[in-house]
Order: C-alpha cells, then structure tokens, then sequence
C-alpha cells in the first residue's frame, strides 16, 4: 500500500468515527496499538496476505479486521473517500480544503459540539476556540466566512416538507420521543433555511437517539451523542437537539431564534436558569414570549420590552383564500373540488383566479372559457349554499401597464387580481410605473405577489416600493403575500414596511391543486407574521360582507 501507512489510515478513521460519535471508534484505535506493536517485516507480510485473500490473523475486533481487509485490497484512498461521505458536510469541506487534520476535526466534533456551520460560526464569534494554534483558528474562521458565503440553504416549502414528515416518523416510530418542534430558520419562517432543526422532548434520552437512529427513512447517521443527532434525510442533514423535559424551553429557545436575538435574551436575563417552556425564558429576562416569526434581531425585543407587541395574525383569523387556480388553467382540480376543500378548511369563501391569456402558463383561460367557467360556478354555487364563490382571475400586466382582458370582462368578475410576471427587459422604475398605472385601474383589487420573486432562483423585481405602497393605500388596493413556496411575496420585510404605510394586504394560496390549500395559506401567513402583521391589516380576515364593500368601494370611485 503506498502513501499514508495502514496504522496512519486507521487512524484517520478513527477520527472519523469520532466525528460521528460511533463506538467504531475504539476498536480501531485499538488496532492502530496492535498493528504498531508489529515488527516492521511483520507489519509489510501482512499486507501482501490480505492483499492475496489471506486472513490477518491479528487479535482484533471483527470490524476492524473487516476495516483494515478493506484498506488492504481497496486501498487507503477510497476507504478514505466512504468514510467522509458519512460524516456532517462541515467537515467533508474543512478536510478537503485543508483547513484541518482528522484529529482536529475529531477534537472540534468532540471537546467543542461542533457539527454544523452554525455551531462553528457560534464557537468562533464566542471566543470559544481561542486555545486552538493561531494558525488553525485563522483558517477556520476564513473557512466558515467562505462556507456560509456559499450556503446550501434549502428553499422554506421543501424544508418544511421534511421537517414534517421527519416528524411524523417520530411520531410513529420513536416512542421515547414525548413531542417534537420545527426549529431554526423554518420556524422563522425564512424563504431559505440554512439550518434544519428539530427539538425533541424525551425523558429517555439513550432510548430517544436509539430509536431515531434506526427509523425508517434515514439514510445516514452522521453524527450521534448523548443529547444530539445529525441525520440525512432525502439528502439534506437535519440536526436533531434532545432535550429532557426540564430544560426544553430553553432549548428550544436557543434552537429557534437568530443568534443575535437569542445572545440578547441571554444577556438580560439575571441568571442563566433552565426552562421547561419557552414562555419562561423570555419571563425571567422580564419580557412576554415573542412569536417565533419575530426573533430575527429587527426590533422584536424592543417592542417586547416597550409592551409594543403586535397581535400577529393567526390562522383561525383567516376567513377566505382570494387567489387560487383551477383546471380552467395551470390548476390540477376541477373547481368543485377546490370548492369542497375549502369549505372543509372552514373558510367562508373564496375566489377562483385562474391566469389570464398573456400569462406564461402552461394553460390559461380566454374569454369564452372565462364565460363558461361562470357558468360552472353559479351552478356550484347551488351545491354549497352557504359558502361564497367569487369568480375572479388572475390578470397579466402587460408591458405597457395594460391589463390582459377588456374592462368589459373585467366588469362581470366578482374580484380581479393583477400580476407582473412577464418582466420586458424592464428596470425598476418601469416596473414601479406599470404596477402603479394597474392599481389606478378602478376594476383591479388585488396586486399578487407583487415583486415575482422566484425563491432560491430569482430575487424579486426591483420595485420602488415606497411608490408602490404610496399607491396602494391612495387607491385602495391589496398587496398580496403568497403562500406559494416558490414565491412568498411580498417577504417579511416588504410586508412589515407595507403595513406600517397604511396598506391592505391579502394572504392567499396561490394553490393550484385542493390538497396544497391549506399547506400554502399556512406559510403565507408564517411569511406575513415575519412582517409583523395583525388581522386588522388583512382583506381576507374579514366577513364576506366586508370584503364585497371594500371591492365595491374602489369600483365606485370611477362612476
């Protein structure tokens, strides 16, 4: 075998059995001792048997003798290669870019907690490496500027996706786990989530890991300790944190808020003291809980302490979903059963939007298909007496400010929303000037995800959004926040800042098929509460009756 000699190699994998808390990591320390005890001629012969097929012989556990046949008849390199794949990606990149040495990222694994970029970030802005060689604190620190530069975030709808059905197996499979809770940034609610966290409560924490490690739909155990595990799931790590039933809310706590909203908490509260709820923790650093949504470090803790708190908007506040899409155009079920699943959410109504003509969907609707879609939905209206059917669509802006149906067909809908999609190689201030002259239009309610941002692909439109929502207030029209995890638009920040001008928002779907419905309005309304956002600012947590009104209200300031 040439390069690095076989007790240099079972070492290193020693040390990689170390990062992932695995007791592999004994056995092979133990046969680097045995094999170092060898004769050098001993030691060479060796090789050549196993190298022949022939057995070792040594007085070794049968893993490591399993191991070292590997190293032998593979050689060093692609056994190497497997054990890195099984390991947290931090170190897979600190050991490929040379930042450290196995034994380093054993020892970082092991004395420090350290398993994932965050942790190593944490770590070095708390000084908590200092007694690492200059050198080496230098490289870390540039090697986690470089990796979180580049990010792996995973988009907020896909997040969620696993973080449920994660938990789901839990449920299932995981008895000794009491509850779990979604952590980290999709708790928050952010449109790209870095870190996906789960917080299991469980009083058998040795039976807790046990159980996940071996639960269905896990494809790797990367990393294992006492109250702590890193998996892959569908190909994405998920950190799992255990916490005993008495200091749950304090890591849950930790475990959700960015991390300058949780080192303030921490520095005004008297006493580090743990907590079974997280209400406790904000309660002892005289505060009320802050919802999970605000505890990005924006001000939430000053309000909090001024008693300025807003009333977030919930989802039993939500009384209808006023923009969804049918088979009439890129939708996937018929209207009566996007009608049905709506009224089994509890709505009071809702408006059928399908896509205009000019709309780059795969099918839109035109008038005669508009007119027979009408006709569909009085005859649906009939079916569900007590639930209200508003025809609507969803109308293009054309590049020219116009808008894609006449104001005749746009007189006979129940509701329009308007929508730039299609950009025209145009800059930001010729974006702002069309959305602007669409909201002036007497028959245009609603304007849909307003900047068309595309999450994790596109950065929305560059609007003048001060103009936008100068507009919007002036004329009496809605910005939309969509549900849609490829859109969830307007952002928190655009939704907070519209708000505090006075504006109308909508939170809606956006749902092309009936069993998204529900999934979608909840992250909209995760989106909007990251903008601070209360019932009174929302269209949709109104009565019907309301609602007609306001529409009605634009309408008649042109006649």
């Amino acid at each position: 075998m040439s390069g690095p000699t076989l007790p240099d190699v079972l070492r290193q994998l020693s040390c990689l059995a170390e990062v992932r808390g695995s007791l592999e990591a004994a056995d092979l320390r133990a046969a680097v001792a045995v094999i170092d005890a060898l004769p050098r001629q001993r030691g060479a012969a060796l090789l050549q048997t196993l190298q022949w097929g022939g057995a070792s012989e040594l007085p070794v556990t049968a893993l490591a003798d399993r191991v070292i046949t590997e190293i032998a008849t593979l050689g060093a390199e692609p056994v190497l290669a497997a054990a890195r794949l099984r390991i947290p990606s931090l170190f897979r990149q600190l050991l490929d870019s040379g930042a450290i040495t196995h034994d380093q990222a054993s020892h970082l694994a092991c004395d420090f907690g350290i398993v994932t970029i965050a942790d190593l970030q944490a770590a070095i802005d708390e000084r908590r490496l200092e007694r690492l060689p200059l050198a080496t604190l230098e490289r870390l620190a540039r090697a986690a500027e470089t990796l979180s530069a580049q990010g792996t975030a995973v988009p907020l709808g896909r997040a969620m996706d696993l973080l449920e059905l994660l938990q789901q197996t839990i449920r299932l499979h995981c008895p000794a786990i009491e509850e779990t809770m979604i952590a980290g940034g999709a708790r928050r609610f952010e449109p790209l989530v870095s870190d996906l966290v789960l917080v299991a409560r469980t009083s058998t924490p040795v039976a807790a890991v046990d159980a996940v490690s071996t639960a269905p739909g896990i494809e790797q155990l990367l990393h294992r300790s006492g109250r702590r595990l890193l998996i892959e799931v569908q190909h994405v790590e998920v950190d799992i944190r255990l916490a005993a039933p008495d200091d749950y809310g304090t890591v849950l706590f930790a475990a959700t808020g960015s991390r300058e909203h949780v080192k303030t908490v921490m520095r005004i509260r008297p006493r580090p003291e743990l907590c079974a709820r997280e209400t406790d923790v904000y309660t002892h650093a005289g505060l009320p809980l802050i919802p999970a949504e605000m505890r990005g470090g924006g001000g939430e803790i000053e309000a909090a302490a001024a008693g300025r708190l807003p009333r977030l908007v919930e989802r039993r506040d939500i009384r209808g979903d006023l923009h969804m899409h049918s088979t009439y155009s890129d939708g996937q079920d018929a209207i009566e059963i996007m009608v049905a699943a709506a009224a089994a959410l509890g709505y009071d109504y809702i408006a059928i939007t399908d896509h205009s003509e000019h709309a780059g969907a795969s099918r839109t609707v035109n008038v005669d298909r508009l007119s027979r879609q009408r006709d569909e939905i009085d005859r649906i209206r009939e079916l569900f007496p007590h639930f209200t059917i508003l025809h609507g669509a969803e109308v293009d802006i054309l590049a020219n400010g116009h808008l894609d149906f006449s104001d005749a067909i746009l007189g006979r809908l129940d509701i329009v929303i308007a929508s730039l999609h299609e950009r025209a190689q145009q800059d930001g201030p010729a974006l702002t000037r069309r959305c602007i002259r669409a909201m002036r239009h007497p028959l245009v309610n609603i304007i849909s995800h307003p900047a068309n941002q595309l999450v994790g692909r596109r950065a929305g439109y560059p609007l003048e959004y001060e103009r936008i929502y100068e507009a919007a207030v002036e004329t009496g029209t809605a910005l939309e926040i969509d549900g849609a995890p490829s859109h969830l638009d307007l952002d928190g920040e655009h939704a907070r800042a519209a708000v505090a001008a006075g504006v109308t928002v909508t939170i809606d779907s956006d749902s092309h098929r009936a069993r998204a419905l529900d999934r979608q309005m909840r992250l909209g309304i995760g989106t909007a509460r990251r903008g601070w956002v209360e019932a009174r600012h929302v269209l949709n947590a109104r009565p019907i009756a309301e609602v007609r009104a306001w529409i009605e209200a634009k309408r008649s300031r042109s006649r």
